[in-house]
């Protein structure tokens, strides 16, 4: 049985090549295993393709072809896979113009490449989105002490407690 990949709140106006790329890259996320992500080709493949695409993107968005929602968060959540300030950056700033336009879900995304955003500068989290490999084991990265959960409730994110709890089910 095969199982939905990607995101599918699609509206007619939205950028085709852009679902395209992004249905590509979700499913190959999707459809890998645990050994695929220590296999060294794997992951080299993988992050040429999410290059590729977010080279594709940054064209898109100069000529002015990113138009719904739903083609601000698909682009943020590409660049949101990146590894360094400048991928997070734009990914945070897409995701802000998708939750502007209206996608529901684009409040959560800004959380998440927000958090990734500090992390990769030396600050702590806002929301608390992240998790970080320590002696081998995956902890909450640290959170600014001074977000409250109302705030993470806004931005769909579970309550700190709730986060804290999560520890344990990381592998």
């Amino acid at each position: 049985m095969s199982r939905k990949v990607g995101f599918y709140r699609k509206s007619r106006n939205s950028n085709k090549r852009l679902v395209f790329l992004f249905e590509r890259i979700q499913k190959m996320r999707a459809e890998s295993t645990d050994e695929d992500w220590k296999d060294k080709k794997f992951i080299r493949k993988l992050t040429h393709i999410e290059k590729k695409a977010s080279e594709e993107i940054l064209l898109l968005l100069k000529e002015k072809n990113l138009k719904t929602a739903d083609d601000f968060y698909r682009a943020s959540f590409i660049f949101h896979h990146g590894t360094d300030f400048k991928s997070y950056l734009i990914a945070t700033a897409l995701a802000s113009i998708s939750d502007h336009l209206g996608e529901p879900w684009g409040k959560n995304l800004y959380a998440v490449t927000l958090d990734r955003l500090l992390l990769s500068v030396g600050l702590p989290q806002q929301f608390g989105s992240q998790y970080i490999l320590v002696k081998g084991k995956r902890r909450l990265a640290p959170v600014n002490k001074n977000t409250t959960d109302g705030e993470r409730k806004k931005y769909l994110v579970e309550p700190l407690r709730k986060l804290k709890l999560a520890e344990k089910d990381l592998k």
